[in-house]
């Protein structure tokens, strides 16, 4: 789970997809976790220094952008981003050098603008993560992003691995090892389906490996193929990847934490959750139709 989160964006560009952006987020860490301007400063309150203090304390802000945020003008047909008392303008160069998570959400088909379009202040937003939330696909996209809140963990160093099958850089800070009890639980109430497999680890026969394993049916073989396509940025995401077996109109799914020794983590509970989700607001999965 991340700590507080502050979403910038223009009203005349995105108010309905911040704010809709907005309420998924509060469902996911919290309404007193997400700030939004107007929405989120009680009646009284002097409107700079609420969104100062809300963007001090925030661990990771959003900028979103539409198709006009670049081009938004003031009524003196002046780029507001050129000028240095625009709060947009503000709060993103106040973020970007602070060490906060900065995420660009991209909407309505718009671009991340290029650093020559870009006062030298927010010279440095191009090269930060971004995602895209697409008009046609808003609530896959929207799990996406939010999946980062759920299962997100910074990211670091871990050494390498020359030629090695798994990453070579893995989230820092190593989970523990789910207990049997608690998995156990887990798969009983809202993980269905999803059972724990122990076998040799193919590498190295003296080891086993644990994980978390489902198949999932389709109606045909290339709805198979679309769904490991759809899901796959989510794993990118999650900075975390399942071992997946595709047989003509089945796939099945294997979770496993290899940098814990092979072991099941809660990292793997929430990507099986994800799984879970994708696969029920899928066309093309078997129990749809």
């Amino acid at each position: 789970m991340t700590g507080p989160v502050f979403i910038t964006y223009r009203r005349d560009d995105s108010s309905a997809e911040a704010r809709s952006l907005c309420a998924a987020l509060r469902e996911v860490v919290g309404s007193h976790l997400v700030f939004m301007d107007t929405s989120s400063i009680p009646l009284g309150s002097e409107w700079p220094s609420s969104i100062r203090d809300a963007l001090n304390q925030a661990e990771t802000v959003l900028v979103v952008i539409g198709r006009d945020w670049i081009r938004s003008a003031d009524e003196w047909g002046r780029r507001r981003l050129d000028l240095a008392d625009d709060w947009v303008r503000q709060e993103i160069a106040a973020a970007l050098p602070s060490g906060r998570r900065v995420i660009a959400v991209l909407i309505d088909g718009a671009k991340m603008p290029p650093q020559s379009a870009l006062p030298e202040v927010l010279a440095d937003l191009p090269a930060r993560q971004h995602i895209e939330l697409r008009r046609d696909y808003w609530d896959h996209d929207v799990k996406l992003l939010l999946a980062q809140f759920v299962t997100a963990t910074s990211r670091g160093r871990h050494g390498s691995r020359e030629r090695s099958i798994y990453p070579v850089d893995p989230p820092p800070g190593a989970p523990d090892p789910i207990s049997d009890e608690k998995l156990g639980t887990v798969l009983a109430s809202d993980l269905k389906g999803w059972e724990k497999v122990v076998s040799p680890l193919p590498e190295d026969h003296s080891q086993v490996r644990e994980e978390l394993c489902k198949t999932f049916a389709f109606k045909t073989f290339q709805d198979a193929i679309h769904f490991m396509t759809q899901v796959a940025p989510g794993c990118d995401v999650a900075m975390h990847h399942p071992r997946w077996e595709n047989i003509w109109k089945s796939l099945k799914v294997s979770l496993s934490t290899w940098d814990i020794g092979h072991r099941i983590s809660d990292r793997d509970i929430q990507l099986a959750r994800y799984f879970d989700r994708a696969y029920r607001d899928f066309s093309g999965s078997e129990r749809s139709s």
